[in-house]
């Protein structure tokens, strides 16, 4: 099967702020997006965008209206893009990465405002978190331009990941305050269940690379057969000298841009004890890098597995369909602290 991922393209930065991209970002039009389930629940995400306006009290504020559908993010991160500045979002991986994806769609250059309020806000998305508001300046911003891996099933894009897109039917999320795995297909129905996690992979998957050079490609197959669970990260420096890291740490060395990973058994999983572990191990992981022209290609997947980007799972899979994946350098652009 050969069913090619149609790539949307971002258009180049137009000329109309070329005052913004040099020197100090000045914002007149800040377009609102904050999830009210992201980290300690609506009241905390409101009095937080409350106080992050008093910021921007100069600026005219658009906010349009939401709801928890991903979709509904996704569309109004595309229309704030063609009337505002910056786009100030306030949740957590999975709102950021949602509003990233919205602003790719429509092709904008249009800088994401980030503010971490979300249960853990481990990726390269943020300006700053909610709890150091007080290092927030908004006269000391420059724009940094972020990598991530879209994903597409079936020939179509469904999203971009900037921390990890994992492949498996649980994710991890909070109860009472606690760290729980509970099944993807629940909740997506809004439901947290509980739940094990299960094998991704079954007797016919297989995960292959097809590079894309500039007179040839080559397609170079990873795995086949049975798989716990399925990874795909961008590579950062921060896998630099890290032991445990494998074989990313050198593939960062070397400047590639991006990584997979294949483990034997689900790891993410935490219901399991010690000893239940400990007669798991050896855990046998297979890794694998590749470059943005490349595509890595996954099919074969058992029935029911579940397609989570940064966190957020999105589509519950069948055995028949085909995942794409592939990494976008100017996936979006973020506004940071010129300090950093």
């Amino acid at each position: 099967m050969n069913i090619e991922v149609k790539i949307l393209a971002i258009r180049p930065m137009t000329n109309k702020r070329n005052e913004s991209w040099t020197g100090n970002f000045n914002i007149r039009k800040l377009g609102v997006i904050a999830n009210p389930a992201a980290g300690k629940g609506r009241i905390f995400i409101q009095e937080t965008t409350r106080k992050i306006l008093e910021f921007f009290k100069d600026s005219q504020v658009i906010r349009p209206h939401l709801d928890r559908i991903r979709e509904a993010t996704v569309i109004a991160a595309n229309n704030l893009s063609q009337s505002v500045d910056a786009i100030l979002v306030v949740g957590g991986d999975g709102t950021m990465s949602d509003v990233a994806y919205g602003l790719f769609k429509s092709g904008a250059d249009t800088p994401i405002l980030g503010i971490g309020a979300g249960s853990t806000n481990a990726g390269p998305l943020f300006t700053v978190k909610a709890w150091e508001l007080n290092r927030l300046d908004p006269f000391a911003l420059k724009v940094q331009v972020i990598g991530g891996i879209l994903a597409g099933i079936n020939g179509k894009p469904i999203g971009i990941g900037f921390n990890d897109i994992v492949l498996g039917d649980t994710i991890l999320t909070s109860i009472r305050g606690h760290v729980v795995q509970v099944s993807a297909a629940e909740f997506m129905k809004g439901k947290k269940i509980p739940a094990p996690p299960q094998i991704a992979g079954t007797n016919d998957s297989e995960v292959s690379i097809l590079h894309k050079g500039k007179t040839m490609e080559k397609t170079y197959s990873v795995h086949k057969g049975m798989f716990g669970q399925f990874f795909a990260a961008p590579l950062e420096k921060r896998y630099l000298g890290k032991g445990l890291a494998g074989g990313t740490s050198l593939a960062a060395a070397l400047g590639l841009p991006a990584g997979i990973s294949i483990i034997n058994e689900p790891l993410i999983n935490y219901s399991i004890g010690i000893e239940e572990f400990l007669e798991k191990e050896p855990i046998i992981t297979k890794t694998a890098s590749f470059r943005e022209n490349d595509e890595v290609i996954i099919m074969g997947l058992r029935d029911g597995t579940c397609l989570n980007i940064d966190g957020n799972p999105l589509v519950i899979l069948r055995k028949a369909d085909e995942v794409r994946l592939r990494y976008i350098s100017s996936a979006t652009r973020v506004l940071k602290l010129k300090e950093e």
